[in-house]
């Protein structure tokens, strides 16, 4: 305990002594309050109330027990985050007062963990990268040079989703993407593929021109995608993205070789190395689980959870009598999300079926589950799930192996 102390006094010693950390500390407090606004303009409110149907996280398969507030204590719940996030923000301004700051923004994340944690519908990438910038941000130490190399591994590995011709042909946008129409869609898929991979790099550069080539390319980038992805995501990466500027305008200055040099020479501090390898190791889970990710979704829990591809599916539920007779019940959910095809939503609902069977409050004896899907790429569906005689089954999703209810070929 008294390491641990030890170790945390340090973390806060080293914001509190650059000011570019403690403003950085008001971009992620940020970061929260735009995460409100989203969740309002979501109406996340109808789901997530005790009474609403659970849509279960695989490693919180019992998320219904974190449900015990009505529409309108989640409602409040919300408010206090969104009061939350904005109290941190304000302490992040003055230096002394950093201490606090700190154990705000930790309440406020864990605050937003325990929301997110009430239904798997709250997942998405954007999430993902502000806990992992956050994480970064509260305990690795060298967290000017962490944070950077951490932003840039979120373009670089965002990038390598994007190396498939759903991506590139255009087909996996789910809007139109002004300016660009016919074949001038390709040629900008590609540049996004290009400025993931490579020119992401420039962000890490000693040149100042470099740097600002790069950087005004991602805010250009950013805003574009407000039209196709709306407003939460850019607004996030503003905010994630504010280390780089203040890096630069406010001391200490980078090693005279500059950043991506010395990463490269081995001078880095070793808390940078980890933190990328871990991150980095993370988003080759996937590829560990057989089958097309896109559509089996598994293994992606784990890794960013980008724009690559768009599924389309369709999932029903046969409701098996006592008579004979079958009733069909579709159980697609109205997600515009990378999540509408998710295995898990499917089984989730099917469990959920089950379970009102078992309390009285539907008749049947039991369920044929099935869900096929495809890419927009594709030309066919896939068949995805074919689980006759669910309830009886009591199949289980398990986040860490490959489920054999999910069909891979």
């Amino acid at each position: 305990m008294p390491a641990a102390a030890g170790f945390i006094r340090s973390q806060i010693a080293e914001i509190e002594r650059d000011d570019a950390l403690r403003w950085y500390g008001v971009a992620l407090a940020f970061l929260h309050v735009v995460t409100y606004l989203f969740w309002v303009d979501q109406r996340i409110v109808a789901y997530v109330h005790a009474e609403a149907e659970p849509i279960c996280w695989p490693l919180m398969p019992e998320c219904e027990r974190l449900r015990g507030l009505s529409a309108g204590g989640v409602a409040l719940l919300l408010r206090a985050y969104f009061a939350a996030a904005i109290g941190a923000g304000l302490l992040f301004a003055s230096r002394r007062l950093v201490p606090w700051a700190y154990a705000g923004l930790v309440l406020v994340n864990l605050l937003k963990l325990g929301i997110m944690l009430l239904d798997y519908r709250l997942r998405m990438n954007q999430h993902y990268m502000g806990f992992f910038a956050t994480f970064a941000y509260l305990v690795v130490p060298g967290k000017r040079d962490a944070l950077r190399v951490l932003v840039t591994l979120f373009y670089f590995w965002a990038g390598t989703l994007k190396l498939n011709w759903e991506w590139i042909s255009g087909a996996g946008l789910y809007r139109p993407m002004w300016p660009f129409s016919g074949v001038g869609v390709v040629f900008a898929c590609v540049y996004v593929i290009v400025l993931e991979l490579g020119v992401a790099w420039g962000l890490l550069a000693k040149r100042a021109w470099i740097f600002w080539a790069a950087f005004g390319q991602f805010l250009v980038f950013h805003a574009l995608s407000w039209q196709v992805v709306g407003f939460f995501y850019p607004l996030l990466m503003f905010a994630i993205l504010a280390i780089f500027p203040l890096s630069r305008f406010v001391e200490p200055r980078d090693p005279p070789e500059g950043l991506l040099a010395s990463l490269f020479m081995g001078r880095g501090r070793g808390w940078v190395y980890a933190l990328a390898g871990v991150f980095s190791l993370l988003q080759l889970v996937p590829y560990a689980f057989p089958g097309d990710r896109t559509l089996t979704g598994q293994g992606r829990l784990y890794a960013l959870h980008m724009f690559d591809a768009r599924a389309s599916c369709v999932g029903w539920a046969d409701l098996r009598h006592t008579d004979g007779t079958t009733t069909r019940r579709d159980l697609k959910l109205p997600l515009d999300t990378r999540i509408a095809c998710d295995p898990v939503v499917y089984f989730n609902r099917a469990r959920n079926l089950c379970r009102a069977r078992d309390a009285g409050y539907l008749a049947f004896q039991d369920l044929d589950l099935f869900l096929t899907a495809r890419r927009a790429s594709d030309g066919e569906m896939k068949r995805v799930i074919a689980t006759r005689g669910f309830c009886a089954k009591g199949e289980r999703y398990d986040p860490f192996r490959h489920n054999a209810w999910i069909l891979i070929e």
